[in-house]
C-alpha cells in the first residue's frame, strides 16, 4: 500500500476533527502536512520526535482512528528499561474515511427527485394524496 498523500489525510480530517470543531476547515491541511512532515515516506515515527503541540494534533488524530500509538520496552545498559513510544497511520482507516462521503454523494443532483414517489411529491398533510382539512 503506498504513502499517505496530504491530499488523503486533509480529507479524512476534513471529515472527522471540522465537522466536531476540533480543527478549524482552513487549518486541515496545515495539520495534515505537519503530520506527513514527521512521517514522510514510512509508517511509524518515534514519539520523542514529536514537539509537544504537534503531539497534541496527534492525540485528536488518534480519536478518530486517523493514527494510533504503541509501545515498547526495551532494555538498555546496566539493566534499565526504557518505554519507547511509536505512533503509526491508520492507512485503511484514512482512505476509507476520505472515500466514504465521496461514494454517499448522488453524482446526479436530480437523480434525488427522479426517485421520489408520487405521493411524497403531495403537499397534503397525509402524504397518501388525500386532501386534508387544516386543524381547527
Amino acid at each position: 500500500m503506498g504513502a499517505i498523500t496530504e491530499d488523503e489525510l486533509t480529507r479524512a480530517i476534513e471529515r472527522t476533527l471540522v465537522p466536531k470543531g476540533t480543527i478549524a476547515p482552513d487549518a486541515a491541511r496545515g495539520v495534515a502536512r505537519v503530520v506527513l512532515n514527521y512521517f514522510g515516506l514510512d509508517d511509524s515515527v518515534l514519539d520523542n520526535k514529536v514537539s509537544s503541540e504537534d503531539r497534541d494534533h496527534f492525540y485528536r488524530l488518534e480519536e478518530e482512528g486517523l493514527l494510533s500509538s504503541e509501545e515498547e520496552d526495551a532494555t538498555v545498559s546496566r539493566g534499565k528499561t526504557w518505554r519507547i513510544h511509536y505512533w503509526f497511520l491508520k492507512k485503511d482507516r484514512i482512505r476509507e474515511v476520505g472515500r466514504a462521503i465521496e461514494e454517499s454523494k448522488p453524482h446526479d443532483p436530480e437523480a434525488v427527485y427522479r426517485e421520489m414517489a408520487d405521493s411524497e411529491w403531495n403537499r397534503s398533510a397525509g402524504g397518501d394524496g388525500e386532501k386534508r382539512a387544516p386543524p381547527a
